[in-house]
């Protein structure tokens, strides 16, 4: 496999010159409804805002308006869609216990009930710059999320060491952090359907996220050494699939 060619400068460029157009964009709105004079129309735009706010579960602690509060909204919702890429799995990194999709955007379990982690890499593997990609795990009791430096390892250990960085949830229920620092139980008051996962490769942080909601849950940083690819394993107790790069309904 070899490392993702791109070129992360052009990037790293389109996407903050996206994010001056969407800022210069949201302050003219902002700009037009202060000015505007016609009260049907700023009645009806602050009806959209309000739906707009009650159908997001997204928390503001700024004394924001309600215009503002959903322009930024949708500047953040361009700004994931900027960065999300597509992954696709590649199938000789799979363990002969999974099946990978013809194109490589789903992954499930088909051997026999055991106590292991199973794994899949995409096939691009990242040594630098930022990327997100989203996973609907829906209501699989069982599977791992993140990236590792081990390209030729088809399973993940119970207990990881060094180059890996991961969420795992076992029984429906317990959802860890691992990571060569250490695991960590994360307290979460319901498992979200879709995750989306955030690399930073040179600042050393992998976030995970609501991908419904964009509610942050957990960072884990640290220093990745060089390539890292995305890992991906279902499980080893259900055939219900991973599926890669999920279609978020409501953004």
């Amino acid at each position: 496999m070899a490392p993702l060619r791109q070129s992360e400068a052009s990037f790293e460029v389109g996407f903050y010159v996206a994010l001056a157009a969407v800022v210069v964009i949201s302050v003219s709105v902002i700009l037009w409804c202060i000015c505007c004079k016609d009260r049907d129309t700023k009645r009806l735009i602050r009806g959209k805002c309000i739906n707009n706010l009650q159908t997001e579960s997204f928390h503001f602690n700024l004394p924001l308006s309600e215009t503002l509060a959903v322009l930024i909204l949708n500047a953040l919702q361009f700004v994931w869609r900027i960065l999300k890429i597509n992954v696709t799995l590649d199938p000789d990194t799979a363990s002969p216990s999974l099946r990978v999709s013809e194109y490589g955007s789903q992954v499930r379990f088909t051997g026999e009930r055991s106590a292991e982690w199973p794994s899949v890499l995409g096939r691009e593997g990242f040594t630098s710059g930022m990327h997100y990609w989203e996973v609907e795990v829906g209501e699989k009791g069982y599977w791992v999320l993140g990236v590792s430096t081990h390209p030729h390892e088809k399973s993940i250990p119970e207990k990881p060491g060094e180059g890996y960085w991961l969420v795992r949830l076992a029984q429906g229920k317990i959802c860890t952090a691992v990571s060569q620092s250490g695991d960590q139980i994360l307290k979460l008051e319901k498992i979200c359907k879709v995750w989306g996962v955030y690399l930073d490769h040179e600042g050393g942080r992998l976030s995970f996220y609501n991908a419904e909601t964009r509610f942050h849950i957990h960072t884990l940083e640290g220093s990745f050494p060089g390539q890292v690819y995305p890992i991906f394993s279902p499980g080893s107790h259900d055939k219900g699939p991973l599926i890669i790069n999920a279609t978020v309904k409501n953004v």
